[in-house]
């Protein structure tokens, strides 16, 4: 399989009532680009018709390559970006959520910085990213990328967010175990303490507008919480990275 530039991973679970226009955007945006690019869409236990939306979608473009991710031991987020991260093959990987959360047209945005740093972060708490999050919502964020800058020093306003770029070495170099949405923070911590660079450019993140949250407080907690542990563990030397 050849190398491509750029490789969208992008994890769903029951967006049927997005999941056409998603690749839509994506398409349109990505072909803005210029560059050799694919994306890998895994769909991700799901129950509804976003399965077979997807496949319909596939079988036009051979630029899309689809995981339909079934009875997989664990059925999480981090589970299902790294079996999206062993089977993409692009020189540069972006991430971001399939409800349309993050506008693809942004994606040139955060495109266009690959050679300012490793890891380019698009991030609705740096100067110029907005949101319309719910004010519980953006409270508790903001709390929890306090504490972590607080504790291990990451230099990043936006640790939570799934809109990223990586280079592929980086994402090559890292040993991930996190099996929930804490990988996004497991990733940018462990890149962080190898000394991998990292740039924030503004985005707008727009609540969704169709489809169900998926997100629990309590749980969100909890495996946003793992990373942190495991990597004061690692600083502390009691574990490996």
């Amino acid at each position: 399989m050849a190398e491509k530039e750029l490789s969208m991973v992008i994890s769903a679970f029951n967006e049927e009532k997005n999941v056409e226009n998603l690749f839509k955007k994506l398409i349109n945006a990505l072909n803005k680009l210029g560059i050799n690019w694919e994306i890998v869409f895994i769909n991700n236990h799901s129950t509804d018709m976003t399965g077979e939306l997807a496949e319909h979608i596939s079988r036009r473009d051979k630029r899309i390559h689809l995981i339909q991710r079934y009875n997989r031991e664990n059925k999480d987020l981090g589970s299902s970006l790294r079996e999206g991260f062993k089977n993409c093959t692009g020189k540069y990987i972006i991430i971001m959520d399939a409800d349309l959360s993050h506008d693809p047209e942004e994606i040139k945005d955060i495109f266009i910085h690959r050679h300012d740093a490793d890891i380019i972060i698009g991030s609705r708490f740096t100067k110029g990213g907005k949101s319309d999050m719910p004010v519980t919502r953006v409270i508790i964020s903001k709390t929890y990328n306090f504490l972590v800058n607080l504790i291990l020093d990451a230099k990043v306003n936006d640790i939570t967010t799934g809109f990223k770029l990586y280079k592929r070495n980086v994402i090559d170099s890292l040993k991930l175990v996190n099996n929930g949405f804490g990988i996004h923070v497991e990733i940018l911590l462990k890149a962080v303490h190898k000394g991998y660079t990292t740039k924030e450019i503004p985005i707008y993140y727009r609540t969704r507008t169709e489809g169900k949250s998926k997100l629990s407080y309590a749980r969100q907690f909890k495996r946003y919480a793992e990373p942190v542990l495991e990597m004061i563990k690692i600083k502390l030397g009691l574990s490996e990275d």
